[in-house]
């Protein structure tokens, strides 16, 4: 009787927690402090950096890796298109619109920015037919949690290739249980008693998302090779090592956009490379212009001209 009642308290307990993070007013403490932090981080940065330097050093880029850069951007939006799209399939009973899963995935990329860690693109799912609005969060969920995956999965491999002090005896044993998540993870359905009608599509669906991950993941290191060299020359592997640890910022979602969080970490691994704290800036900032902010000027054309 005693478990049952510590059972029932803490069900009460995260019930009453769950309701007062929902709350407007949490919300918007939430999210001022959070961009407060922003604010900080970015401060602490760039304090002490010329400015200018950070500006010529992205100004070395050459057309070609410019291009280069950008066919990449485009080749990782096509990828996330086409995660969000297989994510939707998850459900039974959602009938596929192409038109609305591409302006549902554009809309979603300037509302990233609205809410630290991107959580706000949920609302792409208000601009997609589906059965359910929970079918689509489920879908948004599934495909971003994926994202995630390859991002500590690659920063978890690039961890073990650069820190010598990380024993293998529980390194890689914990590596491949994250590397494998995908494929038992459909198990997690069975807590939920109302998943049951997509558990069988997520099985059948999750290895192909994790693999669209891994290539937009392999991508997005690739040109961060391609700005790193126009710098100065650096191999793929220890740029697959530094920009692998670099990228896990990403996963932390406590800024907006990432910003601050991934040039402090830049700074921090590309130092053992030999890059002074402008070149890291600069490698961080030109890619995050060319795959994140243009891509979501165009998502907010289509929502301005959704809500018209």
């Amino acid at each position: 009787m005693g478990s049952i009642a510590k059972i029932s308290t803490l069900k009460s307990t995260w019930q009453r927690l769950s309701q007062f993070s929902k709350h407007p007013r949490f919300k918007l403490v939430s999210y001022i402090f959070k961009l407060v932090l922003t604010v900080v981080i970015l401060y602490l940065v760039f304090r002490g950096l010329e400015l200018r330097s950070v500006l010529e050093n992205m100004g070395k880029l050459s057309g070609g890796v410019i291009l280069l850069l950008i066919l990449g951007s485009f080749l990782r939006h096509s990828i996330q298109l086409t995660a969000w799209r297989l994510a939707l399939r998850i459900n039974p009973e959602y009938v596929p619109d192409l038109r609305a899963e591409i302006h549902s995935y554009l809309i979603g990329l300037p509302l990233a920015f609205i809410f630290p860690g991107g959580f706000a693109a949920m609302g792409r799912i208000f601009w997609v037919k589906n059965s359910s609005h929970v079918a689509s969060a489920l879908s948004f969920v599934v495909e971003r949690g994926l994202l995630t995956w390859a991002t500590v999965t690659f920063a978890a491999i690039a961890a073990i290739l650069h820190f010598p002090g990380i024993s293998p005896l529980w390194g890689l044993p914990l590596l491949l249980i994250l590397i494998t998540l995908p494929l038992w993870s459909r198990y997690l359905f069975h807590l939920w008693k109302e998943g049951e009608p997509y558990r069988d599509r997520y099985a059948k669906s999750a290895p192909r998302l994790a693999l669209l991950q891994v290539i937009a993941a392999l991508i997005a290191l690739t040109q961060y090779w391609l700005i790193l060299n126009s710098i100065q020359q650096i191999s793929w592997l220890d740029n697959f090592k530094l920009m692998g640890l670099t990228t896990f910022s990403n996963a932390l979602p406590i800024t907006i956009g990432g910003l601050g969080l991934r040039e402090s970490f830049a700074i921090h691994f590309l130092k053992s490379a030999g890059f002074v704290p402008s070149q890291a800036i600069s490698a961080t900032l030109s890619l995050f212009l060319i795959q994140d902010v243009t891509p979501a000027l165009i998502g907010l054309s289509v929502l301005w001209k959704k809500r018209r």
